[in-house]
């Protein structure tokens, strides 16, 4: 094999091919990255058995097709560190040359059966979705996904299609993120739709394949898979086991008192009111009334802050605690110049909603 790469498109599809790679295997080849050089371009694909990325890099001269499994981290570093417009790889036997004009690497390859196989994007797609929209509701839910949870169902995101219509559910347990946006067609659905639980590296991952916003993903939604594909890439995951919580019926519904505020505004009341904050003592005390609205904070360490806020309130006096961390992460996803929030009680759950296509639940926190 012998191709010659631009550097900068090279470097892109090694950062995203790297990040699925696994850096911790007893098994060599995942640790790899595996170079095929045919048809006028190069693909670069890596998995670690859960995730699976394919990229299709055009930029390249191929002198040589063939293929080659080369460790992705050194790969990727000295492509990085190189400072040359073009590098050469060329593949003899057992070891592959990375060249530029005054540089010259040999690295060692692993053998590429080795590897394995690495589903294709086949057929037709269930959904197509607009680039810029799926990166959107990527943006606005995976945040509140659980890091790491005993509930695996928590560890995802719930993706649920009907025609024309996606949305994108996430949860930690102690709040709950849903956007919804419209499909750009291709649909191959019943009525009923589709559900899948996706696991959020693979969200993550599509977030940095989307580059242009009014590109088509394709989305298929297998038995145990799903798939997304781009004009350049492929990226299949297993779903996460497990059954998503009833996120419908978490959603307060009967709430009598709200408030309307701009979301910038309310975002910077929340940050100050929460400087004093520590982590034994994280809580930010709401205080609603006709005036508008008080955020307090205190702790034996700190002291104590206060932040008065103008706002349309509706419904009588309440004082509410919540994490401010939570609110913030909300606020900072919401694509709407205004927001409200809903409220019940001190000890129920808080509705936030920005415009018709998000919403996030909030539980409280309790204020000594």
């Amino acid at each position: 094999m012998k191709v010659n790469c631009n550097r900068g498109a090279l470097l892109d599809a090694l950062n995203l091919a790297s990040t699925v790679a696994a850096a911790r295997t007893p098994k060599p080849v995942l640790q790899c990255v595996k170079l095929v050089a045919q048809d006028n371009a190069l693909t670069i694909a890596a998995t670690d058995l859960e995730v699976a990325v394919r990229y299709r890099d055009e930029q390249v001269q191929i002198d040589q097709e063939g293929e080659a499994l080369l460790p992705a981290e050194k790969l990727r570093d000295i492509v990085r560190e190189s400072i040359d417009d073009t590098l050469s790889i060329e593949v003899s036997g057992d070891t592959a040359s990375i060249r530029g004009q005054d540089s010259h690497f040999k690295i060692f390859t692993q053998k590429t059966a080795e590897f394995p196989p690495i589903p294709e994007f086949e057929g037709q797609a269930d959904v197509e979705i607009p680039g810029g929209v799926l990166k959107q509701l990527i943006g606005q839910t995976l945040f509140a996904a659980a890091k790491e949870s005993t509930r695996y169902a928590f560890n995802g995101v719930l993706i649920v299609v009907k025609p024309k219509k996606i949305s994108l559910i996430s949860t930690d347990g102690r709040r709950l993120a849903m956007a919804r946006g419209d499909l750009g067609g291709g649909e191959k659905l019943d009525k009923d739709g589709k559900k899948a639980i996706v696991p959020a590296k693979a969200l993550g991952l599509i977030e940095k394949l989307i580059d242009d916003p009014e590109e088509t993903v394709g989305i298929q939604i297998r038995e145990n898979q799903v798939v997304f594909h781009t004009a350049n890439a492929t990226l299949t995951s297993n779903l996460v086991e497990g059954q998503f919580p009833p996120y419908e019926d978490v959603i307060p519904k009967d709430a009598d008192k709200k408030m309307s505020a701009a979301t910038a505004d309310l975002l910077s009341a929340v940050r100050r009111a929460a400087l004093l904050t520590t982590e034994e003592s994280k809580g930010v005390r709401m205080a609603f009334t006709k005036k508008g609205l008080v955020l307090s904070s205190r702790s034996p360490e700190s002291g104590e802050a206060t932040v008065n806020f103008p706002c349309k309130f509706d419904g009588g006096d309440v004082e509410i605690g919540f994490n401010p961390q939570f609110l913030a992460d909300a606020l900072r996803v919401v694509d709407t110049d205004e927001i409200s929030l809903e409220i019940t009680a001190p000890n129920r759950p808080g509705l936030l909603k920005g415009g018709p296509n998000f919403l996030y639940v909030i539980m409280p926190v309790n204020l000594q």
